[in-house]
């Protein structure tokens, strides 16, 4: 028998050697002659096993940190086809878009007397793009001619029977638009006289591209309070798009869309979490391109349910002593974020509470006397005991003078203010006008002060008022300033009146 068809007594080579580009075993059970000296084979062999550690080292840290693999791991298969075998290899069997890989193909003629080959062709999947003269055949370059799915690389290689082996190389840009975390398959095919050519487009070995990586955190705001709810916001990288479940101590809370990147879920724990830990995450499930990931945890206590507000405290009043128709200024503190309503006598005014708790609004009182001043503060819950309580005292105007009162100081277009002209004598008649036009009429009641209503048109509005002040008619008058509400301008109107003639 000659070299060529003795059968070899050595063992099939292991894996590595094979990944190293080394002969394996063919299927028939002869031996192949190996490409070039022990020490290429040594070296090889050393060069795949350094490269294989490295490998394992990357794949632990991806599945530590939850990230899509992207560590390059060659991959191989001998495959049969006609009289040839191929022995395929591509350089990273899980790349990622952008990467570019390396398909190598050792062949091997197994009949009688080797043909002259005319052309090698390489199948690929679509959504891989040849590398313009990265071909090669045993090692040189060679005239290339690709399309969507194959390259052709064509010459003439004459085999002889002692001369069987040939391998060709050739280079891809893996594109984004592969399909992820499926098998791909690649495939072969070799032309020579003779009608030995063969084609197999199943030849292998299969890749999978990788999802891209992605990150997700996660916020909650307002921190978590038994009974009430919280929002929990999702952030994922690469504008991806699917779902995000959310958790809490490892028990799932729901899901929610993903848009432009963000997914919102509200959650309300229940009475009975108060006082205990939460860990609430958020896991982006993932979708056709983007792999799984998922955000580091927001830890704490969940707070106490939500309480009925305690009675305000240091509520005082500024000045203690006023003339009537003027301002006094009532401040306090109350449960932050809550409705404040201030009531002094027949008046009242309201706040909200700020973060620190602090509120003060504005009462004029049109009446003389003592002033009780009282708050109470309202939450979701309900409302608060009232405040204890203060005093403003409220003296007369001065004799023989009246002035004109706006409740609000600075009201808005369309909306009723308050006209208080004070200071009147009693029971006598009051006219206020606006420019030309009449406001309103009323008489003064026994303390000298006339009531009526106004909606007012925005700008600047001078009102007068014609009163009768110690016996003796006289024209008071007041410039008040009317903001615009976001509708338009208001056109103003007549006020009813409290007691006209």
């Amino acid at each position: 028998m000659s070299s060529e068809s003795k059968p070899h007594h050595k063992r099939c080579r292991t894996v590595i050697e094979s990944l190293a580009g080394l002969d394996v075993c063919p299927a028939n059970g002869h031996g192949i002659a190996r490409r070039g000296s022990r020490v290429s084979k040594d070296r090889n062999l050393r060069r795949l096993v350094a490269g294989a550690s490295t490998a394992v080292m990357a794949v632990g840290i991806a599945a530590t940190f939850g990230v899509a693999e992207a560590s390059a791991a060659p991959v191989n298969q001998s495959t049969d086809s006609g009289q040839w075998t191929f022995n395929r290899t591509i350089s990273n069997g899980t790349p990622a878009p952008g990467e570019t890989i390396t398909v190598t193909n050792a062949i091997r003629w197994n009949g009688g007397l080797a043909p002259t080959i005319s052309s090698f062709k390489d199948i690929h999947p679509a959504c891989l793009t040849y590398v313009t003269d990265s071909s090669r055949v045993n090692g040189k370059g060679v005239g290339t001619t690709s399309d969507a799915t194959s390259v052709n690389m064509n010459g003439s290689w004459i085999r002889s029977a002692v001369d069987r082996n040939i391998d060709y190389s050739v280079q891809y840009t893996v594109g984004a638009d592969c399909a992820r975390d499926t098998a791909l398959m690649t495939g072969a095919g070799i032309s020579s006289n003779q009608g030995l050519g063969s084609q197999n487009t199943n030849a292998g070995p299969t890749l999978s591209v990788t999802k891209n990586a992605t990150s997700t955190t996660v916020a909650v705001a307002p921190a978590p309070q038994a009974t009430k709810a919280s929002t929990l916001t999702a952030k994922v990288t690469n504008n991806a798009t699917g779902t995000v479940e959310f958790a809490n101590n490892g028990t799932v809370l729901g899901t929610a869309a993903v848009s432009n990147g963000t997914a919102v879920y509200a959650w309300t724990p229940a009475a009975a979490d108060a006082a205990k830990a939460f860990s609430v995450t958020a896991k982006y499930l993932g979708d056709a391109t983007n792999a799984v990931s998922v955000s580091p945890a927001q830890t704490g206590i969940v707070g106490a349910a939500p309480a009925v507000p305690a009675a305000p405290t240091g509520v005082t009043a500024t000045p203690t002593s006023v003339v009537a128709g003027n301002a006094v200024t009532v401040s306090g503190n109350a449960e932050a974020g809550s409705t404040v309503k201030v009531t002094a006598g027949d008046k009242t005014c309201t706040a909200t509470a700020d973060g620190a708790g602090a509120f003060h609004c504005n009462i004029v009182s049109t009446t003389p006397g003592t002033l009780t001043v009282t708050a109470v503060a309202t939450n979701t819950v309900g409302t608060s005991p009232a405040s204890a309580p203060v005093t403003v005292t409220v003296t007369p105007v001065q004799a023989g003078t009246a002035l004109i009162n706006v409740d609000p100081a600075s009201p808005i277009a369309n909306n009723p203010a308050t006209i208080s002209v004070i200071g009147a004598d009693a029971n006598s008649h009051v006219t206020v006008k606006n420019g030309a036009d009449t406001v309103c009429t009323a008489t003064a009641d026994a303390n000298g002060t006339a009531v009526c209503t106004w909606t007012p048109a925005a700008g600047s509005q001078t009102l007068t008022a014609e009163v009768t002040v110690g016996g003796t008619a006289t024209t008071v008058t007041k410039t008040v300033t009317v903001e615009a509400v976001s509708t338009g301008p208001g056109t103003g109107s007549l006020a009813g009146l409290f007691g006209s003639s």
